[in-house]
């Protein structure tokens, strides 16, 4: 739909975006535009627009327990560095010196109580301080006032449930607020358990050639892939279906507001080993004292679900893993993935958890490879002259959601597509805001 048209049929006036782009999410029809993938000048503005606004995660509190422990991570294309400092306080600074911008830590994680610059040597301690300049005499003639030079601190940080979130935004809302009803089905993972979950040592770093958002919307929200892109799934035995057996309880997805969205589907337990078994009703039985009955009855399904915009999961046979998204341009996507288990896993169930997820959705996992495909060829068609121009159908069960008093959010039974439309809903209003 053109712009004119839409504010023939609306009256509404378009925004700068809409006057400069056409529209490129739209409600009425629940479509979207390939441009959305595809063009670098949408590209250049997510940047500050979606991501110099909400609430990024950047890590968990398990890795920066010790004092004066530190990891590395990206918001956006902006590389951070994570930090407890002496304080005990958790700080995140950009990784790039006041002086000539070099990234200052290469590291993925460790312990330091200073960073110095591999450049020219200025040094800054781990709260983000000036704290030594080579030549400060002789060179510059003492004229630095070192309190002008700290790190760039990222301005707010928060967490739930052990996870850390950043934003850019001093005007943002809490992060308790931005996740709203999301915390509900956060709280099916990552509060079950008083020991909670933890990533285990080690992160993949895969890049694949397609847009971030095509990963981010189908964790988020699209189930319809499932049975044609991991058909092998059912052929192996490992499954026999995707969902829909207890249609609105244990088999939906879910819109959240701000983007978020959540698939719950109901899982054959013959399918998981033993020990995981076992150790999951154990989970269970502590759950009861910690969600609220609806909540106990959704322990023990296939997890899946987006935090808008970078922050995703799937808990799928007994094994679970996290993912940030890092966009590296408007078709290149470097995705970061952690093995999750509970704090108090014992080393049988660990090992059987990191094999399975090695296997499904490890660089080379079987899962992994059918979704990273679909992903960059989803992207490579979005930016031709011609495909550019006519939309995308985010359509499935438009305007058929509902709410239930006891699972927050608009749900269907699954599939549905109400959840991955609202993730560009989101964006879209996001990019709008000038």
């Amino acid at each position: 739909m053109s712009v004119r048209a839409r504010v023939d049929s609306a009256g509404e006036k378009p925004s700068q975006l809409e006057r400069e782009y056409g529209v490129l999410v739209d409600a009425s029809d629940s479509t979207v535009s390939p441009r959305v993938f595809s063009d670098p000048g949408l590209y250049k503005l997510e940047g500050e627009r979606v991501f110099g606004r909400c609430w990024l995660y950047v890590g968990h509190e398990t890795q920066v327990a010790a004092p004066n422990s530190f990891i590395t991570a990206y918001m956006g294309e902006e590389g951070v560095i994570v930090t407890r400092g002496r304080s005990g306080k958790v700080r995140v600074f950009l990784n790039s010196c006041r002086h000539r911008g070099m990234r200052l830590c290469r590291l993925d994680y460790g312990v330091a109580l200073k960073f110095q610059c591999p450049y020219h040597g200025w040094t800054f301690s781990n709260e983000g301080k000036l704290v030594a300049i080579p030549e400060f005499e002789s060179g510059y003639h003492k004229n630095i006032e070192a309190d002008k030079w700290g790190l760039i601190e990222v301005p707010r940080v928060e967490s739930y449930r052990g996870l850390i979130f950043a934003c850019y935004d001093e005007g943002a809302v809490s992060l308790a607020d931005y996740l709203g009803e999301a915390k509900w089905y956060l709280d099916l993972c990552f509060n079950r358990t008083a020991a909670g979950m933890k990533p285990l040592p080690g992160v993949a770093k895969t890049k694949w050639p397609g847009n971030w958002k095509f990963g981010a919307e189908q964790l988020g929200g699209d189930n319809s892939h499932a049975i044609w892109a991991h058909s092998f799934l059912v052929k192996l035995g490992m499954v026999q279906e995707f969902g829909g057996g207890d249609a609105w309880t244990r088999d939906f997805q879910v819109k959240c507001t701000n983007g978020h969205g959540f698939i719950l589907l109901n899982e054959d337990p013959t399918h998981i080993p033993p020990a995981l078994q076992k150790f999951r009703e154990q989970i269970k039985r502590e759950a009861a004292t910690r969600l609220d009955p609806t909540q106990q009855d959704l322990v023990d399904v296939v997890h899946v679900g987006t935090v808008f915009p970078n922050f995703s999961f799937i808990e799928f046979m007994g094994s679970m893993f996290i993912r940030t998204w890092h966009p590296r341009g408007t078709d290149n996507t470097e995705m970061w993935t952690w093995l999750m288990t509970e704090g108090d896993a014992p080393p049988e169930v660990t090992a059987l958890q990191r094999d399975l997820t090695t296997r499904n959705f490890g660089p080379a996992g079987i899962v992994e490879s059918d979704d990273s495909e679909m992903w960059s060829g989803c992207s490579e068609t979005s930016g031709g002259f011609l495909r550019k121009q006519i939309p995308l159908n985010y359509s499935m069960s438009h305007s058929y959601g509902k709410t239930d008093p006891h699972r927050p959010g608009l749900i269907h039974r699954t599939p549905t597509e109400i959840a991955a439309f609202g993730f560009h809903e989101f964006w879209y209003s996001l990019m709008q805001r000038e």
